[in-house]
């Protein structure tokens, strides 16, 4: 299994795993649109296109395009599947677009390696989100496992902005939210996410071709967009204090976020491929 396609494979997490791989001789094929909002106005010289630019086969296409999957497909053994719109907030107002492209970009690949005989997949892995969890894993002080729903504007304004049980309203403590925890989206963007994730093991299952969803928590360093409002709040935090600006703090200041280094990010989409 020495060939690779990476659908997004110029993004953030697709150029490093793609170095990463070709530093592990494998082939790489990359599929992806070179979209402004991460690569600027100029793609053909932005930081993360370059790093890969004659490393990789280059294919400049989209998901949605069922001749650019054709091509890029051609000859493959495996697939990691990161093409996709990002961002929460981007997602309650870019409805079409973001469903388009997750869901049926996902479903036209899917399409394409069932009903066609030009690849020889033996793998298949697809970047999932922490977005499927919605708010994410509670506890009352009773010690029962809740999972709350959105705040509510009404306590906000009075400046509470702490989860609730949402059957008795009272105030909950987070909890780390593990593998097996409930799934609810609260956004356009965890929908999809939650809906490739499903079609990419229930086709995987149905096929025989062993298929891995990961989901990946803010992944952040060194190379990451710090023009894309949409890529995190560490490289909008470090942007502003570079540039001695103030930074923006909402609330009482006292959220919390979880990250990891895309380096393991890495490491672990290689284990993906490359492990049983």
């Amino acid at each position: 299994m020495k060939k690779v396609l990476i659908t997004g494979g110029a993004g953030f997490i697709g150029s490093n795993l793609a170095l990463a791989l070709i530093g592990k001789n494998y082939e790489v094929t990359v599929l992806d649109n070179l979209s402004k909002q991460i690569h600027g106005d100029d793609p053909y010289q932005s930081t993360l296109y370059l790093s890969i630019k004659d490393k990789v086969n280059f294919i400049e296409g989209t998901v949605t395009s069922r001749e650019d999957l054709l091509k890029a497909l051609d000859g493959q053994d495996a697939i990691v599947h990161l093409a996709a719109e990002t961002g929460t907030g981007q997602s309650m107002y870019e409805i079409e677009k973001y469903c388009n492209v997750n869901i049926g970009g996902t479903a036209l690949l899917l399409d394409i390696i069932t009903n066609t005989r030009n690849h020889n997949i033996k793998k298949m892995v697809v970047a999932s989100s922490r977005s499927i969890y919605g708010e994410g894993k509670y506890q009352t002080q009773s010690g029962k496992i809740v999972y709350p729903v959105a705040r509510k504007d009404s306590d906000m304004q009075k400046g509470d902005f702490e989860a609730k049980d949402p059957e008795t309203g009272e105030s909950v403590t987070m909890l780390p939210t593990d593998e097996n925890s409930k799934i609810h989206p609260s956004s356009i963007y965890g929908i999809s996410k939650q809906n490739q994730e499903q079609m990419f093991l229930t086709i995987g299952e149905a096929l025989g071709i062993p298929a891995v969803a990961f989901r990946y928590q803010n992944v952040y360093g060194p190379g990451q967009s710090l023009s894309n409002p949409y890529t995190g709040i560490l490289s909008i935090f470090s942007t502003l204090i570079k540039n001695n600006k103030d930074i923006n703090i909402f609330e009482d200041g006292k959220e919390t976020r979880d990250f990891v280094f895309i380096q393991d990010v890495v490491a672990a989409t290689i284990m993906g491929l490359e492990k049983d």
